[in-house]
């Protein structure tokens, strides 16, 4: 029978290199900075493989070549002084503004936020590592807003691309560019608030759907699905041609028209020439709507801790 004195014990120490962290202790805030920009990169496809790098751009090029075009047209027109005869005497045509871009490229953008949207948050939930954020000094709400703000500067990045890449032709190709600016100055805040208002809408709308499963195609799917099946209210409107009193509120209904029609009527001033319905009511229903939209991913996530 053996005893411990007589059992020989080896081992073996091996320095691996831990060290206790000396750096500065930057907390919760770096934390949300870190998470906001890795939504920023994941949304780009920064780090990630080709089709995902170029799957945003394949969406976000037609918008900015639509700019391109309009600019383009413009100064053409521009510089030629050409005018129409109408019978009655001569107009001057009427050259593409930031209006008539956002009713070309409008349908794109909702493409687009339907694309990295679920980029931003189902994978989190798809790998199951969502958890690990909560690990560090952050909470729920830190989170979700990070997230949600990064798709916010995506989507507005996309939106002003265009805008500005209209601003600067029609700046470039008019013969009196100061006159242009004095004369047109207005068009940026209208632009500039437009793209935000679409950004906070279509960001809580993209994320309120892509709660609903971790896997990223899926989910784009479905928002897809929502716009298209939202947008036969439209249909039924060209089909039957009801009274302004039905088809006003139908398009409140249509979440194309209300990015290309409702919120850039609103915020260049064509409001009342296009419906009859009080301004009050879309301006509600679009704030309902993105409310309805934050809450119900709160209360999805909150369910899921």
């Amino acid at each position: 029978m053996t005893t411990d004195q007589n059992i020989e014990r080896t081992g073996t120490v091996f320095d691996i290199g831990y060290q206790t962290y000396e750096g500065e202790r930057e907390g919760r805030s770096r934390a949300w900075q870190t998470i906001f920009w890795d939504g920023v990169k994941n949304g780009m496809g920064i780090g990630r493989g080709g089709w995902a790098k170029i799957l945003p751009w394949l969406v976000v090029s037609p918008a900015i070549l639509t700019g391109l075009v309009f600019a383009a047209i413009a100064a053409f027109f521009e510089q030629l002084g050409l005018e129409v005869d109408t019978g009655e005497g001569t107009e001057v045509v009427d050259l593409p503004s930031h209006d008539d871009l956002i009713g070309v490229i409008g349908f794109l953008l909702l493409i687009f936020a339907a694309f990295v949207g679920p980029e931003l948050i189902c994978p989190d939930r798809r790998n199951r590592v969502i958890h690990l954020y909560f690990v560090r000094p952050i909470t729920l709400l830190d989170y979700l807003g990070a997230r949600w703000l990064a798709l916010i500067v995506l989507l507005l990045a996309a939106s002003l691309l265009p805008h500005i890449t209209l601003w600067v032709g029609l700046l470039i190709g008019v013969s009196d560019s100061l006159g242009h600016i004095q004369d047109n100055w207005t068009d940026i805040p209208r632009f500039v608030g437009n793209s935000a208002v679409f950004a906070v809408f279509a960001a809580s709308f993209t994320f309120a759907v892509s709660s609903l499963t971790d896997r990223r195609m899926i989910a784009t799917l479905i928002v897809i699905s929502v716009i298209m099946i939202s947008s036969f209210t439209g249909l039924i409107v060209n089909l039957f041609n009801p009274p302004d009193s039905v088809s006003n509120p139908m398009a409140l209904v249509n979440l194309i028209d209300i990015n290309t029609s409702i919120i850039p009527s609103i915020f260049f001033g064509t409001y009342n020439e296009n419906f009859d319905l009080n301004i009050i009511f879309p301006i509600a229903w679009i704030v309902l709507l993105t409310a309805v939209s934050i809450f119900a991913t709160w209360r999805f996530y909150s369910r899921q801790r």
